[in-house]
């Protein structure tokens, strides 16, 4: 690994496509990389839902606290997988004006997509618990999700963190684009990305990439706290 301006990346996966077997796969290499950056005060904040496997395999390896960082995307209607944007549990909302140009996004889908984000917010808060974690007495909290895409759902994860605490944020993710990459360099303490690419799509990382829903959350999560009762800590 090697680090530039705060950005910890493998050189020998830089670009690289299909490099993950699945989700798990990268979890347990991404565990190498953050063994060295971990100690008692750390605590870990998966996004659901891709985040949700990497979060419970990094905590059971590294033997750390588990919580979530509940955030919801901005969706575009009319372009598959594509978004405008990241609504967090608290009221945090980050908006990426370029792709509300470059998609001729009017107010009244903008305001439809913040009613449709807040109410997969209630779902998440409704199935995966809504105990809000002390996070008072960690130091260090290790952000992590499947990929960075435009990187827009990581920024207001950690603003919505930095809101209510202000120890260090670590970014950790599998895969990323460097342009997502690029905009969340100036709020995080570190970014650990194994693999950096100029293609914006997480999924080009993995050989298997299922979608996964609030069932198949809820059962990663379920089985997570029957493991390690006392490692997961609620919300974030």
């Amino acid at each position: 690994m090697i680090l530039i301006a705060k950005v910890i990346e493998e050189r020998s996966l830089r670009g690289r496509l299909k490099i993950y077997r699945d989700r798990i796969h990268a979890a347990k290499i991404l565990a190498d990389a953050i063994e060295g950056l971990v100690d008692e005060d750390t605590c870990l904040a998966a996004i659901p839902n891709g985040g949700v496997p990497i979060g419970t395999t990094l905590a059971g390896i590294l033997g750390i606290d588990l919580g979530l960082m509940i955030v919801a995307r901005l969706l575009i209607p009319w372009e598959e997988r594509r978004g405008f944007g990241a609504l967090s549990f608290d009221g945090v909302v980050e908006i990426n004006w370029e792709n509300v140009k470059r998609f001729n996004i009017t107010q009244v889908v903008i305001e439809e997509q913040l009613r449709s984000a807040r109410n997969k917010i209630d779902e998440m808060l409704k199935r995966f618990g809504t105990r809000i974690a002390d996070i008072t007495h960690y130091k260090t909290m290790i952000l992590v999700d499947d990929g960075i895409a435009s990187g827009y759902t990581m920024l207001a994860s950690i603003k919505s963190i930095k809101k209510r605490w202000s120890g260090k944020i670590i970014v950790a993710v599998p895969t990323g684009f460097k342009d997502g990459i690029n905009l969340l360099k100036d709020i995080a303490d570190i970014i650990l990305c194994p693999n950096v690419k100029s293609t914006i799509h997480i999924r080009d990382a993995y050989i298997e990439f299922p979608k996964l829903d609030f069932n198949q959350t809820e059962k990663i999560l379920r089985e997570f706290r029957e493991s390690f009762p006392a490692r997961f800590i609620g919300c974030i």
